[in-house]
């Protein structure tokens, strides 16, 4: 009976609800909030508001929040690449970022290296791709050309065929009439 009992105490605290996250995050997670796919307009005013803030006061929080928010997917502006640097930047250098925040920054880090990484495949796909199709517009250019010049001779056999059989039969119609004009006069004694 005390397995049994202990189990449904565990049972019941992985059932409870997540804990909320750090307050150190709201900032961070306020950005992510208004750069939510939906509003390019709200998206546009943080983008301009995060990047301002960044630029004014050259502090770590808000250097964070303007790469989380040029970073998020969903925007016109969405630049990993660019966010990657950023974070990548305030995390090897001399930061006033605390352990929650640099543990927040190195996920994000992480996310936008993947994505990066994502976007360059799609990248080498889509050349490989475009490659393939040149590749088979080539080929098919080259079977196209060697249809018409098979076509153009066979044009020509047929050409030559025709004339051979016109010929053919002009013989015949000479040699019926030589027959038929031998039949026509009468025999000669």
């Amino acid at each position: 009976t005390g397995l049994t009992g202990t189990r449904g105490i565990t049972e019941t605290a992985t059932a409870s609800p997540p804990a909320a996250p750090p307050p150190v995050l709201a900032p961070y997670l306020d950005t992510l909030a208004r750069m939510a796919p939906g509003d390019p307009s709200r998206q546009e005013a943080e983008l301009v508001a995060t990047l301002e803030a960044a630029q004014q006061t050259r502090n770590s929080t808000d250097t964070l929040r303007y790469a989380l928010a040029l970073g998020s997917a969903g925007h016109a502006k969405s630049n990993p690449v660019e966010a990657k640097r950023l974070i990548s930047e305030l995390l090897a250098s001399p930061n006033t970022l605390d352990a929650t925040e640099t543990s927040f920054a190195q996920a994000y880090l992480r996310e936008f290296d993947a994505r990066v990484a994502l976007y360059a495949e799609l990248a080498r796909q889509r050349e490989e791709s475009e490659q393939k199709l040149k590749s088979l517009d080539a080929t098919a250019d080259r079977r196209t050309d060697a249809l018409a010049a098979e076509n153009k001779q066979l044009k020509r056999a047929l050409a030559e065929a025709e004339r051979k059989l016109e010929a053919v039969a002009e013989m015949e119609r000479s040699l019926l009439e030589q027959a038929g004009a031998e039949a026509e006069q009468p025999p000669r004694p």
